[in-house]
């Protein structure tokens, strides 16, 4: 092969991006995340201090993205932890999320 059938399909494959640009929204998203899951973390603590309740709910939409976000990492490199992680995650995801039905069903929300 030559050099610019190589660049060719390189540019096909990346859309026309380079990969700087790539790298860049990889981080935005690994610190996106990161942001998200810790004022997540925060509102479901100070829910329990000041109000002495829980919200499943919200800290279910955070379990799922663990979940995801393991279970997708365990498929690819073919890892036993990170699968066994998104399997946990999965678990704790369904807990929160029966709980918080639970919880609108019983009208306590």
């Amino acid at each position: 092969m030559k050099k610019e059938e190589i660049l060719e399909m390189s540019r096909k494959e990346n859309k026309k991006r380079n990969l700087a640009e790539i790298e860049i929204e990889k981080q935005g998203i690994k610190y996106a995340s990161m942001g998200v899951i810790i004022l997540a973390t925060i509102y479901f603590c100070l829910e329990i201090v000041i109000t002495g309740k829980t919200n499943g709910g919200l800290y279910s939409v955070i379990a799922l993205y663990c979940a995801m976000f393991f279970g997708y990492k365990g498929l690819k490199t073919k890892r036993k932890l990170p699968l066994i992680c998104g399997i946990i995650w999965t678990l704790v995801t369904i807990v929160l999320i029966v709980q918080y039905v639970q919880t609108i069903f019983a009208g306590a929300i």
